[in-house]
């Protein structure tokens, strides 16, 4: 069902998650693609156990790049989808599987999932969210309920669809994709997905926020 998709798994030392994850993902999925950051843990001997593409960076190039790495494979490939996940489990293969199903059964450029119930985030993740989905609604006139959700799934030949941030802003690659699709007028869908709490020490800083928050400004302007 899933032949045309290819999902794409990103890990950082992701030694205590990553198991758990691929033995969910392998029994729905049998098109697999890890993109390690050079993990300096026992992610990649973990993740050396399963029927899984792997691509090692050498050096940590930040999540944007990596995503540019997959999409870049799916292309070569021949993949019609790419579906991105986060290797530290805040997402689940549920959901995965369910975003992979919308995508297939609309046919939409992208198909985002958005996080229920944000009182399972740390107060700081969730005014984030919450901050940055109005601002979101402010400029762009389209509801958006988790613009920074690592969990979607697009169409690889959808050039539309795509991303410039990198280095200190390369948290920000999912926020500007969903800016860009929307911008360029892509059938957008969303689906409600279970919210799973990562580590405190993940993703942004407030100053990343304040930064993201100019940069929603920005690609609204150019």
């Amino acid at each position: 069902m899933f032949n045309s998709i290819l999902v794409a798994i990103f890990t950082f030392n992701e030694e205590k998650k990553i198991e758990s994850l691929l033995k969910k993902i392998c029994e729905k999925f049998k098109n697999v693609l890890v993109v390690d950051n050079n993990s300096e843990d026992k992610t990649l001997n973990i993740v050396k156990n399963f029927p899984v593409k792997f691509i090692h960076h050498k050096y940590n190039l930040g999540k944007s790049n990596s995503m540019k790495t997959a999409l870049d494979y799916a292309r070569i490939q021949n993949y019609k989808y790419i579906a991105f996940i986060d290797g530290d489990g805040q997402h689940s293969a549920n959901d995965l599987e369910r975003i992979c199903h919308k995508i297939l059964d609309v046919n939409n450029e992208l198909v985002i999932g958005f996080r229920e119930n944000l009182y399972n985030l740390n107060i700081k993740k969730r005014l984030g969210t919450i901050i940055l989905n109005k601002i979101f609604l402010f400029l762009f006139k389209k509801k958006i309920k988790d613009i920074q959700c690592g969990l979607r799934v697009f169409n690889t030949n959808e050039k539309r669809i795509n991303w410039e941030s990198t280095g200190l802003m390369h948290y920000f690659a999912d926020a500007e994709i969903t800016c860009n699709a929307i911008k360029n007028g892509c059938n957008v869908s969303q689906i409600p997905i279970k919210t799973i709490s990562s580590d405190n020490y993940k993703g942004m800083n407030i100053l990343q926020g304040l930064f993201l928050v100019i940069m929603l400004f920005y690609w609204r302007l150019v």
